[in-house]
């Protein structure tokens, strides 16, 4: 492989001659019969084109160096590693004939770097997402006190922030979006199946547990008021009310005795599969992704002395909480009602109800 970003040697990678060959006869046989195409480019390339989010018009200018019709693939990179991954999947797609893409950014240098060595990639910045002042919270504040890594307050603002933005691509400009983590490898252009056997499918997600992936997933045919609609706001909702409500998960139906600090999972992987759940058994649901996990966090980042009887703060309502989260988790009731929505989805029970929104029409 060749270096893709300066001080990188991650080579793209590259299929076995003969699957790559094999790959490329098949889509053309899947373009030959649907509405794809091998290449998809945008309608004006400019080159470094980009803005602040956060300035009037900064979409609508930008978007026609990255969309291609009504298609546009939204890829996230943020620092300096992540360009590098960034950068590989730039030109793994545009190996594939896939150019029509619009990288999303924390900060202008991020897509300074971008430019230097891809001029013609649309890439947009907003720092706002990432300078918010989050609440005290179990999960807000995870790296910070626990050392966990996953919870990078930066990536945690990225995956708030990118659903944001895809909302507006969805529902404010029209279009289809193929939303892409950056560390995945694309080995066939996909929109042969997506216009083909999936076309009446309007969210096509990786799976992943227990359904669906956050980061890989394609929307299409989405307007306001669908049930397309319906899940991709609800998901933003939750996860702005769990980041900065983070007290309103004691009123879910499970989580009346969690007291602060509340652990409130705002993970947006773990609240897209309650919306799903909620969607296809007629209800909203919580349980799962934001209950289950409040009693298993809370118990697992209590303090020591909350253990200890004789401890002077034994019987503070933190500790007293703590406790209450362990022996939920221990009971088998507990984990029975907090499963039961996802456990009936996958023993084919009770999937059809439509949701709270529109039916999805969803894989």
């Amino acid at each position: 492989g060749k270096e893709v970003y300066r001080g990188s040697s991650a080579p793209i990678p590259t299929p076995p001659s003969q699957m790559a060959d094999d790959l490329a006869a098949l889509t053309a046989a899947r373009v030959a019969t649907t509405g794809a195409r091998l290449e998809y480019t945008p309608d004006l390339p400019a080159e470094r084109s980009g803005g602040d989010l956060d300035a009037s018009g900064t979409l609508a200018r930008v978007l026609p160096a990255a969309r291609s019709g009504k298609e546009v693939m939204l890829l996230c990179v943020g620092g300096e590693g992540s360009m590098r991954m960034g950068a590989n999947l730039v030109l793994n797609l545009a190996s594939l004939g896939l150019r029509h893409m619009l990288l999303f950014a924390p900060k202008q240098e991020v897509c300074e770097g971008v430019w230097e060595v891809l001029p013609r990639v649309a890439c947009v910045w907003q720092p706002s997402a990432f300078a918010s002042k989050r609440p005290a919270s179990l999960y807000n504040d995870a790296m910070r006190l626990f050392g966990m890594r996953e919870f990078n307050p930066v990536a945690l603002d990225f995956f708030r922030a990118r659903k944001r933005l895809l909302v507006q691509l969805v529902l404010s400009h029209g279009l289809n979006v193929l939303h892409l983590d950056a560390d995945v490898a694309v080995l066939a252009n996909p929109y042969p199946l997506f216009k083909g056997p999936l076309l009446e499918h309007q969210l096509i997600f990786q799976t992943d547990n227990p359904f669906a992936n956050a980061g890989v997933f394609y929307v299409q045919g989405v307007a306001r008021g669908s049930g397309g609609a319906w899940l991709l706001e609800e998901l933003n909702a939750r996860i702005e009310r769990f980041t900065f409500r983070p007290e309103s998960v004691r009123e879910l139906p499970h989580s009346g005795w969690s007291a602060p600090p509340h652990f409130a999972n705002a993970d947006e992987q773990a609240n897209l599969n309650d919306v799903i759940a909620s969607a296809l058994i007629g209800e909203r649901t919580f349980a799962a992704g934001v209950e289950f996990f409040e009693a298993r966090f809370k118990a697992q980042f209590a303090p020591g002395h909350c253990w200890k009887a004789g401890a002077a703060s034994y019987g503070s309502a933190e500790c007293v909480s703590a406790r209450e989260g362990k022996q939920r988790l221990g009971s088998p009731r507990y984990q029975a009602e907090t499963h039961r929505a996802r456990r009936s989805l996958r023993g084919g029970g009770g999937a059809g109800g439509g949701g709270p929104g529109p039916s999805l029409g969803a894989d």
